[in-house]
């Protein structure tokens, strides 16, 4: 039986022809308008294959750049099968990160829900939008990203020995990241790698969306060229793997502000920091920060959980705060001071979320299954046009 997680023949910008600094964007779903409109005057940026202007057929001319850039060699297809190994360092509050994971191809056939944990729920848009992408262009531009369990380390050890040489690709996202690639195609250590890989599990970080539409997209046409798709996987264990909460903000705040006061006690936080400290150190899972435009700050503690299991307040959230209000009313942040910023604007409200650790998600996963949308942030993302992988 194929492994879940194989080498593969991928596909990269000619550093000749592109410099990897003006090739590369975000994924398609944290690409703002301005950030578009500037990526888009890069002629071989990716965005012109992730996130292309206009309407209509624009995934259909999407696949006629592809082609050109194939037959002007700005893109080359590497001559044999290979793991790609990135690097990202990064900086956030303060503090430097480096995350090291490893590009391949996972397998559709095996990637069943023993195999492939997924924690987020899906909507019908994106994915309709991710199909006709795949479709048109038959690659994968970026890649889903997974978490395995890698307590002996015994992966690790083989990603720093490959970063041990010279890296391939090196450049800066547009999120400030530093990014290197190093191809690993030597037979004994894609051996060994395909060996460590072999037995693990993966849990799906991010990219929820492009796993569906994926194994969708093999069940109707039924190709070994469609049977793998791109992932990116990274150790549980890794020091670099940062998960930021995902905060919420209500506007008008109307019923949910209500619940959030029926139903849990409130103790006033003199401000932001006050309430963060508090919050962090609290020992109930699904507490959270409230704050009630234009001033008041509350540590919020449920009076009940209310059917709550999975150990995290987004849940909780989910179920007794914002359940039943419009989506249009809800706005998502990765910053406090933003959700505040954003609730004061709105007059509305501010949700804070306390932080989750990838042992706490894992946790949650196994009691409830699929996680509310915007649960979990994984920073940086894993930049696109790195490596691209046809299914042609």
């Amino acid at each position: 039986m194929p492994a879940l997680m194989r080498p593969f023949r991928g596909v990269r910008y000619d550093r000749k022809r592109v410099a990897m600094d003006r090739a590369v964007c975000p994924p398609y779903d944290v690409i703002g308008a301005r950030l578009a409109d500037r990526l888009r005057r890069l002629p071989f940026n990716a965005i012109h294959l992730e996130l292309p202007s206009g309407n209509g057929d624009r995934y259909r001319k999407a696949g006629g750049v592809w082609r050109r850039w194939n037959d002007r060699g700005i893109v080359r297809t590497d001559h044999a099968p290979a793991y790609y190994v990135v690097e990202q360092a990064f900086a956030y509050g303060g503090r430097r990160y480096v995350r090291t994971g490893v590009l391949c191809a996972l397998d559709l056939r095996r990637a069943g829900p023993r195999t492939v944990r997924r924690h987020e729920k899906t909507l019908s848009k994106p994915k309709a939008d991710r199909l006709k992408q795949l479709a048109a262009l038959k690659v994968n531009t970026s890649p889903i990203f997974g978490l395995f369990r890698d307590a002996g380390g015994a992966v690790r050890a083989l990603l720093r020995r490959a970063k041990s040489a010279r890296s391939d690709e090196a450049g800066t996202s547009s999120d400030g990241s530093r990014f290197k690639v190093w191809r690993v195609d030597e037979p004994s250590t894609v051996a060994a790698l395909e060996r460590a890989l072999g037995p693990k599990t993966l849990l799906i970080a991010d990219g929820h969306h492009r796993f569906e539409v994926a194994k969708e997209y093999f069940r109707r046409t039924k190709t070994p060229a469609t049977s793998t798709m791109l992932v990116y996987v990274c150790a549980e264990e890794d020091a670099g793997l940062l998960v930021l909460p995902t905060h919420r903000v209500v506007s008008p705040p109307g019923e949910a502000q209500a619940r959030a006061r029926e139903r849990c006690r409130l103790t006033p936080k003199p401000g932001l920091t006050a309430l963060l400290e508090v919050l962090d150190a609290h020992p109930s899972p699904y507490a959270f920060g409230l704050f009630e435009a234009p001033r008041a700050f509350w540590l919020a503690v449920p009076k009940s959980p209310e059917g709550a299991k999975s150990g995290l307040c987004v849940e909780y959230l989910a179920r007794s705060v914002t359940s039943g209000v419009d989506p249009h009313h809800l706005k998502y942040t990765h910053e406090a001071a933003e959700a505040v910023r954003l609730a004061r604007e709105s007059k509305g409200a501010a949700l804070l979320v306390k932080p989750a650790s990838v042992a706490d998600i894992r946790r949650a996963v196994e009691r409830i299954g699929l996680l509310p949308q915007k649960s979990t942030y994984f920073f940086p993302k894993i930049t696109t046009g790195l490596v691209f992988k046809p299914l042609a």
